[in-house]
């Protein structure tokens, strides 16, 4: 009896193995960032000879680095709004609304989400070149949002797929009219799904760099795009601290949307 529990065990205990190798592999990268960025020399060296926040006063000071972070808080707040407009829409028409080419229709909204953003970026620079708006918040909105509405569309669809269509039925059987339904019904089963999802779209426009060297110009330079210029000329510890800041901000958005999906897993949570 011994042996065959330890037969059974042996391979989990592999698979658990293999699973924290491929983790360490994919962030141990990414934490060596945060040491550097209090180093006490003015290049980046791991591990740092001496430790220092002079490059977290330094960026403090830099007016550059909080233009850039307005920025992209002006271009990643408006591209959560209209993504989660977007997304839920499509996901409601998808999944509610009875279409007969909804699979083609879904794989094709997915479908910026596994493009090279590049590609993207070349598509979207003529376009907003002949309508005036390139170098524009709005044209830099518009193009975050043709890779961050995927994201809801896939969060809120996930909701629906959670709740029989019945509900809704019901609801209009008893006399509810299409808002009231959504109102009372739909939206309290997809509110999570929305707001995770905003979470996402924000988190990505925040982050994104190919479509910001393309869209952006020196009025909306957005902090990517800076981080990318200080790389090419001031390669210092600066760099370092703005990344560990951002690699917090991300690890904050990671566990509010872990926390949203757990709570939606909860009786009564999309009822409350």
């Amino acid at each position: 009896m011994s042996l065959d529990v330890g037969t059974r065990k042996a391979p989990r205990a592999a698979l658990a193995a293999f699973v924290v190798l491929i983790f360490a592999y994919l962030l141990l990268p990414t934490f060596f960032v945060v040491p550097m960025s209090f180093s006490n020399q003015p290049y980046l060296s791991f591990p740092p000879p001496g430790w220092s926040l002079r490059w977290y006063e330094a960026m403090w000071n830099n007016s550059d680095w909080t233009r850039a972070t307005l920025s992209s808080v002006l271009v990643g707040i408006p591209t959560a709004i209209l993504s989660v407009v977007l997304g839920t829409l499509a996901a409601l028409a998808t999944l509610r609304g009875g279409l007969r080419w909804a699979a083609t229709a879904s794989a094709l909204i997915i479908a910026p989400m596994m493009l090279p953003h590049i590609i993207l970026a070349i598509g979207l620079y003529p376009l907003l070149l002949k309508l005036g708006l390139l170098r524009s918040y709005v044209g830099v909105v518009i193009g975050h949002t043709v890779i961050a509405m995927p994201l809801v569309f896939i969060t809120v669809s996930a909701a629906l797929r959670n709740y029989p269509e019945q509900l809704e039925l019901a609801a209009m059987t008893c006399g509810a009219d299409r808002w009231r339904t959504f109102r009372h019904v739909t939206l309290p089963m997809i509110r999570v799904g929305m707001f995770s999802g905003a979470i996402l779209a924000f988190a990505s426009s925040f982050d994104e760099l190919m479509l910001s060297l393309f869209l952006t110009g020196s009025t909306t330079r957005t902090l990517p795009r800076l981080i990318w210029e200080q790389l090419n000329f001031y390669l210092t510890p600066a760099i370092a601290a703005v990344a560990t800041l951002l690699l917090a901000f991300s690890l904050v958005m990671l566990a509010i949307v872990a926390v949203l999906g757990r709570d939606s897993q909860r009786p009564g949570v999309a009822r409350a």
